[in-house]
């Protein structure tokens, strides 16, 4: 007599994976949000030519506390995640604030909103990345 009865090998691996797919994303997301920020304090941290003529001796102050800052990522809720860089430079931001540039520094400083839509391609394929490596640990563990 034919059984109505199905058997699924390897399901309470997939149930066990599926469970701890939330963790896993989130972990690789903050990875993610990690290493963009690290990409955009480095981009940050670049000089730019020194004003022929000028005699004003460059300290070098604004680019090692770019490279020196540290940078949080922290958990809003169950799917959001922030991540936040500073620098603690007095003035910084009358030389790489978009809303409060100085009129010298321009059109030859860098602001961090204009790294930051420069780098959106790049945060967006290491996003894309940490979503990849989420979903194959996944499917790792069922196999």
């Amino acid at each position: 007599m034919p059984s109505d009865n199905v058997q699924i090998e390897g399901l309470e691996q997939l149930v066990r994976a599926f469970e701890q797919f939330p963790e896993r994303m989130g972990d690789e997301v903050a990875r993610a949000i990690d290493s963009s920020l690290f990409l955009l304090q480095t981009k940050l941290a670049v000089y730019p030519a020194a004003i022929p003529g000028s005699r004003y001796e460059r300290t070098g102050t604004l680019g090692r506390l770019w490279t020196s800052a540290s940078h949080t990522v922290k958990r809003i809720g169950s799917h959001f995640y922030e991540g936040s860089v500073g620098n603690a430079t007095p003035g910084g931001r009358y030389v790489q604030s978009e809303a409060m540039q100085v009129p010298v520094h321009q059109g030859r400083w860098q602001t961090a909103e204009e790294v930051i839509e420069e780098s959106r391609g790049q945060i967006d394929r290491l996003l894309q990345e940490a979503g990849e490596r989420a979903v194959g640990g996944v499917a790792r563990m069922v196999r």
